[in-house]
């Protein structure tokens, strides 16, 4: 993984320091993310192929963590597309402060991820997404990028995902 620059805005590695931000970040959206405390963060950066984060002037505001197939990473969501697919980078994650919700910054870190996908010879990008309670920003976003359901997974009656990918 690579630092890319642009006007104010820096993706970087995520570093350890940076774990307690990306815990915050992480507890604020935890109504449509799993909750996380740093051992699980250390051990899903550890299992992840990559894991960004974007700075503004020095803080972080956003973060992806992105895990590439044959992981023993425990998420069901992950395990069905390692299960139906050889090669693929499944989005476990992005978070983007509400605060700069209006800076595209999730738009920026999917052509980051999808760059680096390519790079390394990925043919899709993967991704869950709530329909049950539906996330409708998170089912738009990755609407307007192009991701197609493939499946669903039922949890339970009140939570369902849309198994999702794009093709790249």
């Amino acid at each position: 993984m690579r630092t890319r620059h642009m006007d104010n805005i820096t993706i970087r590695p995520m570093l350890a320091s940076d774990y307690d931000t990306v815990l915050a970040l992480n507890e604020y959206s935890v109504s449509v993310l799993s909750p996380l405390d740093k051992m699980d963060l250390t051990q899903l950066v550890a299992q992840s192929s990559v894991h960004v984060v974007v700075e503004i002037e020095g803080k972080v505001v956003a973060f992806l963590l992105a895990i590439g197939p044959g992981s023993q990473y425990a998420s069901i969501n992950y395990q069905w597309f390692d299960k139906h697919y050889d090669r693929f980078l499944y989005v476990d994650r992005i978070v983007v402060h509400h605060a700069n919700r209006a800076q595209r910054l999730g738009h920026r870190l999917y052509e980051y991820v999808t760059q680096w996908a390519i790079e390394q010879h990925y043919p899709m990008l993967c991704a869950e997404i709530d329909v049950q309670p539906p996330n409708l920003p998170s089912l738009q976003f990755h609407q307007k990028w192009g991701f197609a359901s493939v499946s669903e997974l039922v949890h339970h009656p009140q939570k369902i995902v849309s198994l999702q990918i794009k093709n790249l």
